[in-house]
């Protein structure tokens, strides 16, 4: 029987973007989402392209086979057993930031004039490229930023074919890969989800910041969950707290919600001023890093599925490296602005266009802007894609087939 054999996309690009490039690779993304899977990945695309195995030195440094290698100087003498002579070797460093002194580690096999090292590290926190570390390395490294499986990943992992129930299952559990083995278990699915929960929570936030209010914490995660989609600032968090008799300063709010960005379990959206070509300050959206996580934390609900559809589009923009903001254009909202390069998209998301109503709220605001630039409305319409004054309205799982 042949043994199957899984895939990301991006890998190939990975590979052949930055394979021997004097560049550290820095993979970086909420844990569980497929780091240490893509490190795997490129060990075996490494081996397609001629790498003998001997050149590969693969370490996980969360598995306790390679305890001792948890501070800088261990890890680099034991590098050095490992060079062979005239021979690039290859580092692959997973979670490297559980190693102390990593940085020096990595910034000396870098710099090192007797070993030819090609580096890829992964990380479960922004931490490991704080301003410091930054500097440190400063010039020396590439971000690859990593999010979980997407629909058609998701499809591809569990062998199915694009479909409502489908995209159904794929709304309500989320795209971590690890989930794969457990359709149809309800029990094994919301265990494992709570896993992750509780790990970044626990391991990624509480005990790197040392927070002692913890259950302020996952008060603040909850009321991020209830409002995905909505516009809403650190201060009406807080005046929410005070309200329920929780006393809760606008800047505890502020660091946890920036606890939850270092940990990519939430992702903050900053709002644009359409007209007035501006960033603004205040009132943002927050969205997570899947939908996985909004379904751990309260369960599936007609009235939480816009902001459900809204997330996954966000995400999916990240995924296709897109830097995103929300639109302001007088009194509408646009839900994403995406922009890449010269290229810009305006994207507006609702699940059904099932009233007079809901359609003008939609059409208006795209209406409104007045550039050039493709306007997209997606929602879960089972219509044919339609063209109406530049607004192309498409079914959203098309789009998230899209390549």
């Amino acid at each position: 029987m042949k043994e199957e054999v899984l895939d990301r996309i991006g890998i190939n690009e990975i590979i052949a973007l930055y394979k021997d490039k004097p560049v550290i690779k820095v993979v970086q993304g909420i844990r569980r989402c497929g780091k240490s899977f893509m490190l795997s990945l490129i060990e075996q695309r490494l081996i397609e392209n001629g790498v003998d195995k001997s050149q590969i030195f693969n370490v996980n440094f969360e598995d306790f086979e390679y305890s001792h290698l948890l501070n800088a100087k261990t890890l680099y003498e034991e590098v050095k057993k490992h060079c062979v002579n005239g021979k690039k070797l290859y580092l692959l460093f997973d979670e490297v930031q559980e190693c102390e002194g990593w940085e020096k580690c990595v910034n000396s096999l870098y710099s090192s004039k007797t070993i030819d090292a090609d580096i890829y590290i992964t990380g479960s926190n922004a931490w490991l490229l704080s301003s410091e570390i930054a500097t440190y390395l400063s010039g020396r490294y590439v971000i690859i930023n990593m999010q979980p499986l997407s629909y058609k990943e998701f499809l591809y992992f569990n062998s199915a074919e694009d479909s409502f129930e489908s995209f159904k299952m794929f709304m309500t559990i989320g795209g971590f890969p690890g989930l794969k083995d457990m359709m149809g278990n309800d029990i094994q699915i919301r265990t494992y989800l709570e896993g992750i929960y509780s790990t970044v929570i626990l391991k990624d936030i509480i005990s790197r910041n040392k927070i002692r209010e913890s259950a302020l914490l996952e008060k603040i995660i909850l009321y991020v969950a209830d409002n995905v989609g909505n516009i809403f600032s650190a201060k009406r968090i807080s005046d929410f707290m005070k309200a329920n008799g929780r006393n809760l300063s606008v800047e505890t709010v502020y660091n946890d919600l920036q606890y939850l960005q270092n940990a990519f379990a939430l992702h903050k959206v900053h709002r644009y001023d359409i007209r007035g070509k501006k960033i603004l300050e205040t009132m943002e959206k927050y969205y997570f890093a899947d939908q996985g996580l909004l379904f751990f934390l309260h369960g599936y609900k007609d009235s939480y599925i816009n902001g459900i559809l809204e997330n996954i589009v966000y995400i999916e923009l990240l995924r296709r490296n897109y830097e995103v903001f929300i639109g302001k254009i007088g009194d509408a909202e646009i839900d994403f602005i995406a922009t890449k390069g010269a290229e810009t998209i305006y994207i507006q998301v609702s699940y059904l266009l099932n009233s007079d109503e809901t359609r003008n709220r939609e059409y208006r605001a795209l209406r409104l802007i007045k550039d050039n630039f493709p306007k997209l409305l997606l929602t879960l319409d089972e219509l044919p894609e339609s063209n109406e004054d530049g607004i192309i309205r498409k079914n959203l799982r098309k789009w998230l087939m899209e390549e």
